[in-house]
């Protein structure tokens, strides 16, 4: 049997891709769904100004606390680190932060719901859930035309996750895109599962399982 010898730089060539990789998929599922919000928050800035100034001077002064936060979630990318928010408020608390936001600024109803405690998980599973949740959470703004939207985390032998909207059901660009491969990837690195589907009654339901251990 002829042996296959793979070269040390051929070998470094698929670590320096692999590498890529990873950092555009942070980019696209951290720093993307940051960016998108300030987005949303401007244009809600802008429509102010003239009804109401001072409403608009408090958004646009949320909004910079956001850029900074955004700054923040670079430079942990950079430095192959959690979230900032992951690490400082917890997996629920950095979600819950995240969605404040979008509430602010949108006329959807997003509520996050913990069924009972959640356990201490490791990094990577609440960096995973936070990423996963907050692309979710990006398309239901992004493509859903919602009016509600509800994020459910709840432990049961996994780390479970839902995010389920009113909206008119999942995209194509959504089913098939970047996002979405993106999402299912970061859960099958840690050897779960992802999926995006119809709701029960309209809608779309994106549900996630990630083992802890």
């Amino acid at each position: 049997m002829r042996r296959q010898f793979i070269l040390p730089a051929e070998t470094c060539a698929r670590s320096a891709a692999e590498a890529r990789r990873t950092v555009l998929r942070d980019l696209h599922d951290g720093v993307g769904p940051s960016l998108a919000a300030v987005a949303l928050g401007l244009r809600s800035a802008r429509r102010l100004l003239t009804a109401d100034p001072a409403g608009a001077a408090r958004l646009l002064a949320l909004l910079e606390d956001e850029m900074h936060s955004a700054i923040d979630d670079i430079k942990a990318l950079v430095a192959n680190d959690s979230p900032a928010s992951v690490t400082r408020f917890g997996l629920a608390g950095a979600v819950e932060r995240f969605v404040t936001s979008l509430r602010s600024r949108l006329h959807v109803t997003i509520d996050v719901v913990v069924l009972g405690e959640l356990p201490p998980l490791p990094d990577a599973v609440s960096v995973a859930a936070y990423r996963i949740i907050r692309e979710a959470l990006t398309n239901v703004v992004t493509h859903a035309d919602a009016r509600t939207c509800q994020v459910r985390l709840w432990f049961d032998a996994e780390l479970r996750v839902e995010v389920v909207d009113d909206g008119v059901g999942p995209a194509a660009e959504v089913s098939g895109g970047v996002g979405l491969a993106s999402m299912r990837q970061r859960a099958g690195d840690l050897g779960g599962t992802c999926r995006v589907e119809p709701g029960a009654d309209g809608g779309t339901r994106l549900a996630a399982a990630i083992p802890v251990s």
